[in-house]
């Protein structure tokens, strides 16, 4: 075993320790991460979020082959009774919505983050959070500022990819296409309000510098699209301020 990250050591290492004095497996999971829900009859089948899966292992097994990748994976779900782990790379609870079900009893496991608030998601130097019941541009807005950040500013391709490939759902041709209307958009920050054509980022006011516009977009359809939604192709598109979608926040590292 390979550990590439200092802290991770220390963690691995107390793990190992709690592990030979005889204490329960459970428990030294508990110490490296946080139980946050059990799926007690259903996992979700979409593997948005998976990095890898383990069989008939226990769970300091399976918790420190999370803890030595970092950067890729953030919790892990055991199954108690098959003893399976799977290792995963966001929270289920932002990405698990209406999808089919497998049977089984699963517990999930976060890793402890004090440099993001509960419920947010740390990447890099900052803090992102999805909300997915959806409102206006300028609502979304508010409700981000409210909770200490932003809508979400996308600073480049890395960045744009791995907000959707971490928060956003799997493509899914049936529910989405490449028309801007069904792209299954969440609202970010960009918008062109105060000067039309001239996109900022609500965070700070700056002009856009990498972009990743739909070809023909932005495209401001009867003179009525002023704000920026990401789609689940990873593509921007400009949209009418007073739709209802899904957004993204994003603030500083504490």
């Amino acid at each position: 075993m390979i550990i590439r990250n200092f802290n991770t050591a220390i963690f691995v290492t107390l793990a190992i320790t709690k592990w030979t004095q005889g204490q329960d497996s459970g428990a030294v999971v508990s110490a490296l991460m946080k139980k946050h829900a059990s799926f007690d009859g259903n996992l979700p089948r979409t593997s948005a979020c998976y990095v890898s899966e383990i069989d008939n292992t226990s769970p300091l097994y399976c918790g420190s082959q999370c803890l030595t990748r970092p950067d890729v994976c953030h919790g892990i779900l055991f199954n108690r009774d098959s003893k399976a782990c799977k290792l995963i790379k966001c929270n289920p609870a932002f990405v698990f919505t209406d999808e089919q079900f497998d049977t089984g009893k699963w517990e999930l496991h976060w890793k402890e983050n004090g440099d993001c608030k509960p419920g947010w998601l740390k990447h890099e130097q900052h803090c992102y959070f999805i909300n997915k019941t959806g409102d206006t541009w300028m609502n979304s807005k508010t409700m981000c500022e409210d909770n200490g950040g932003s809508l979400a500013s996308i600073r480049s391709s890395e960045e744009n990819s791995w907000i959707v490939d971490t928060f956003l759902p799997p493509w899914n041709s049936t529910l989405c296409s490449a028309d801007y209307w069904y792209c299954c958009g969440y609202w970010v920050g960009g918008n062109d309000r105060d000067v039309e054509g001239t996109f900022v980022w609500a965070s700070d006011n700056s002009t856009l510098g990498f972009v990743n516009w739909n070809p023909g977009q932005p495209n401001n359809l009867n003179s009525n699209e002023d704000c920026l939604y990401l789609c689940g192709d990873k593509r921007w598109n400009d949209g009418n301020c007073d739709r209802y979608f899904p957004y993204i926040c994003k603030s500083p590292a504490l």
